[in-house]
C-alpha cells in the first residue's frame, strides 16, 4: 500500500516523459547531484524542465517551470492530471534567486488545464524545448504537444501515482464534505474571518509572508475570542505540526495544546486537517473553506479560514487555524 509519505512526494516527469519518483535522495542519484547540497526538486523543474505533479487531497499540486519546461514532460503530466480527475489544482511556478514561488490555486481542473495550455504555446519553440528529449526515447516529437481539444477527447487513462494515505474506517452515517471558496467571497456570516483576512493581507511585504512578529497574534486571538488555534508547523511531516494554542470555543472540545496532529483523535477531521495544513503550508497561499461533517455520530458545521505566516518570509512556519461554528445555508452545493 503506497504512505502517506508516498502520495504527497508525487512523481516528477522528465525531459522524456518518464514517471519519477519525487524522493530527492532517488532523483539526487539520478541526476548525479549530491543529495542536501541543492534542492535537487526545485533543481529539476526550474533548471532541467521537469514538471512535478503532487496530490494534496482533492486537488493537484502541478510545478513547473515556463520559460524552461519539456514539453513531453508537460505531455506526461496532462495524463496524469486527467488520470486523477482532481477538483482544483494548484499551479506552482519557482522563484527567481532570493524571491519565493509563486501559485495560483485554480478551482476547475479544466481551467487550469486552459492556463497551462497557454503557458505552453507562449514557450513553445522559443527554446528548442521539443529537442530537448532524451535521444532515446521512442516517443514521437509530434506527440510532445497535448491540445486541450485532443486532451478533452481521450479515453480517461490511469493515473501513475495513486492517491495514498490510509484508509479510516468510519462509523455508520460519518461523512465530511468541504467546499473550498474564493477568499474574496467570504460571507457576511463570517465577517470576522474577512476582518483578519484584511488584516493579514496588510502585514504582507510585497511576496514576503507576514511574520508572527508583524501579524499580533494577541490581536488575533482578540477578535476571534476563542475560535483560533495557531499552529506550528516547522517539522517536515505534517503529521508532526503542533497546536501551540488551541481556542477552546468550538464544539470539538478542549485539551489539545501542545498536541501533534499525529496525537489528535483518529478519524476524517484529523485526516483532512492533515491535507488541508500541508497545502497552506507548501503554497503559502491561505484558504477559506466551508465544512459539513459528521464525526462519530456528532455533527459539526462552519467556515474555516487558514492563514500561513513566515519568520523569513518565505517559508511557512506558522498557521492561524480560524474557525467559524455556524449553520451552512451553502449545504447544498457542498
Amino acid at each position: 500500500m503506497e504512505t502517506r509519505e508516498t502520495a504527497i512526494a508525487g512523481v516528477i516527469f522528465d525531459d522524456a516523459g518518464e514517471a519519477l519518483p519525487a524522493d530527492p535522495t532517488y532523483l539526487a542519484r539520478r541526476l548525479g547531484q549530491v543529495a542536501g547540497v541543492v534542492d535537487v526538486i526545485a533543481y529539476a523543474v526550474q533548471t532541467l524542465g521537469f514538471v512535478h505533479v503532487a496530490p494534496i487531497h482533492d486537488a493537484l499540486l502541478v510545478k513547473f517551470e515556463p520559460s524552461t519546461v519539456c514539453h513531453l514532460a508537460a505531455f506526461a503530466a496532462f495524463y496524469e492530471i486527467a488520470g486523477h480527475g482532481p477538483k482544483r489544482l494548484i499551479l506552482g511556478y519557482p522563484g527567481k534567486a532570493g524571491t519565493p514561488d509563486r501559485y495560483e490555486i485554480i478551482n476547475n481542473a479544466m481551467e487550469g488545464l486552459k492556463r497551462v495550455e497557454a503557458v505552453l504555446h507562449r514557450c513553445q519553440g522559443s527554446i528548442g524545448l521539443m529537442e530537448r528529449r532524451s535521444s532515446g526515447s521512442p516517443v514521437d516529437v509530434r506527440l510532445c504537444y497535448l491540445p486541450l481539444e485532443r486532451f478533452l477527447k481521450r479515453e480517461r487513462v490511469a493515473p501513475f501515482s495513486g492517491p495514498g494515505g490510509p484508509t479510516i474506517t468510519a462509523q455508520a452515517g460519518d461523512h465530511s464534505k468541504r467546499l473550498s471558496r474564493p477568499l474574496d467571497s467570504i460571507s457576511l456570516g463570517d465577517e470576522w474571518l474577512g476582518q483578519l483576512l484584511r488584516y493579514w493581507r496588510s502585514a504582507r511585504s510585497a511576496w514576503r509572508l507576514p511574520s508572527s512578529e508583524s501579524f499580533d497574534p494577541l490581536q488575533v486571538l482578540n477578535i476571534a475570542r476563542g475560535r483560533a488555534h495557531i499552529v506550528d508547523t516547522s517539522d517536515a511531516d505534517p503529521e508532526g505540526y503542533r497546536f501551540r494554542i488551541w481556542g477552546t470555543v468550538n464544539s470539538y472540545g478542549g485539551g489539545h495544546d501542545n498536541k501533534t496532529l499525529r496525537d489528535m483523535p483518529a478519524g476524517s477531521m484529523r485526516d483532512d486537517a492533515i491535507e488541508d495544513y500541508w497545502e497552506v503550508v507548501t503554497t503559502g497561499v491561505p484558504t477559506y473553506q466551508l465544512i459539513d461533517r459528521v464525526e462519530k455520530n456528532l455533527p459539526y458545521s462552519y467556515a474555516r479560514l487558514l492563514l500561513p505566516l513566515a519568520a523569513d518570509g518565505r517559508r511557512v512556519d506558522r498557521l492561524v487555524v480560524l474557525i467559524n461554528e455556524r449553520p451552512l445555508p451553502e449545504a447544498e452545493t457542498l
